[in-house]
């Protein structure tokens, strides 16, 4: 488990999600975006909850290992989610063009 210290608070959540929200942040911060995040958290006396976080080319956050005698918190659709928004902020890669480009009349061939 590790908990996440952000502003002036923590919170205490699995380690691939802990790991996958640091990655988020910074990836936002790259492209100088900000975005809110429902992240999925072990609140006090053991249970899981939600925590509200806004995640921007401000945010400094730190996750750190934190020993816990409960079950690992998982989420794997939720880590998978930002997986994907992580690489959709990522350098884009070029695209095959099968049939050749006269019949894309807005084209920007500066930019091919």
């Amino acid at each position: 488990m590790k908990r996440i210290y952000y502003a002036s608070g923590s919170l205490l959540t699995g380690d691939d999600i802990a790991d996958v929200l640091v990655r988020f942040a910074a990836a936002l911060a790259h492209k100088n975006d900000a975005a809110e995040v429902h992240a999925p958290v072990v609140i006090e006396g053991g249970g899981t909850g939600e925590a509200l976080m806004l995640l921007g080319p401000a945010s400094q956050i730190l996750a750190e290992d934190e020993p816990y005698s409960g079950p690992e918190l998982l989420d794997e659709p939720f880590v998978a989610e930002f997986e994907d928004k992580i690489a959709a902020l990522g350098p884009q890669k070029a695209t095959y063009v099968e049939h050749g480009t006269d019949d894309m009349p807005d084209l920007d061939y500066d930019l091919l």
